[in-house]
């Protein structure tokens, strides 16, 4: 039996408590595809392989690339697959996703974009995309969370954390919150006031401060109070063929550019069950792995 053979036959057994971490999408099917597969999420038949293991992707699965929909189906199955044998699919709400939410198809190349618009608003409201998670190690969205924004949703200056079960309570209250505030939204009809949708001038806007859907990596670790707690996102293709990260892992830009717009590259993140984070990447020589630190 090959590795990815060996890997799903036990992820299948539900052995393979640990998490993956895969960037932006932006409809590259096939990517997808090798990424899950040789990760042992998927067998050969593009069915939920992998146990009781946790799937995060990070948003923009769609526009840019070729197959758009496609994309958004596979991770509709393997949300539906995975909660049938104990793991778990996380699906977060990109700009490219928001933007369609707001009536915006200025990349749209796929048909019916008022159908999948329609689509992703029931899942939000259904608990099946989010705007953030938390495992109570790390923050996950799509952009990442400035500081600034941070402090005004907690109610109370940026500060230093006390303990690790703080820690991880604190991570899963921001995250519900931020979560909240998106259907909220939603439900309001209002895509644009609350800081957390805020797009910095440097992606064309008015904010100084990008929302967790539009500010860039440069930015945000720029930002000394970002580093307060762990972040994993996506949303800045590193264009290095492999993820970006700074001070002891505390923010992680996980977006390589799956898409072909953005150099093809094949990238995922593996969290260990032991904290380890590995990187697996697509090289000429075939796939590697990288233990980050």
């Amino acid at each position: 039996m090959d590795e990815i053979g060996l890997m799903a036959s036990r992820a299948g057994r539900g052995t393979l408590h640990r998490s993956v971490v895969v960037g932006d999408v932006h409809g590259e099917l096939d990517g997808l595809r090798e990424i899950l597969l040789h990760a042992g999420l998927i067998d050969r038949r593009v069915s939920w392989a992998g146990g009781g293991s946790l799937l995060i992707q990070t948003g923009d699965v769609i526009e840019r690339g070729p197959h758009s929909r496609e994309s958004v189906r596979l991770l509709q199955k393997l949300q539906g697959q995975a909660a049938e044998t104990g793991g778990k699919v996380v699906r977060l709400c990109g700009n490219h996703e928001l933007m369609l939410l707001r009536g915006d198809y200025r990349f749209v190349n796929f048909p019916d974009p008022e159908g999948l618009a329609r689509e992703i608003r029931e899942e939000i409201l259904a608990g099946k995309v989010a705007a953030s998670f938390s495992d109570g190690s790390r923050l996950y969205t799509h952009a990442g969370l400035r500081s600034a924004i941070r402090c005004e949703i907690e109610g109370r200056p940026g500060s230093a954390t006390t303990g690790a079960r703080w820690q991880r309570g604190r991570l899963r209250q921001l995250s519900d919150r931020l979560n909240d505030i998106l259907l909220s939204a939603l439900r309001a009809g209002d895509l644009e006031s609350h800081p957390i949708f805020h797009v910095d001038r440097g992606r064309g806007g008015r904010h100084e401060i990008g929302g967790i859907f539009w500010g860039d990596y440069t930015r945000i670790c720029a930002s000394v109070a970002a580093y307060d707690i762990p972040q994993v996102f996506g949303h800045t293709p590193t264009r290095t063929g492999g993820v970006t990260y700074t001070r002891a892992l505390k923010l992680i830009d996980v977006d390589a550019g799956m898409c072909q717009v953005y150099g093809g590259n094949r990238v995922y993140l593996e969290m260990a069950p032991g904290g380890e984070i590995v990187q697996h990447g697509k090289g000429g020589a075939g796939w590697s792995r990288k233990e980050l630190v």
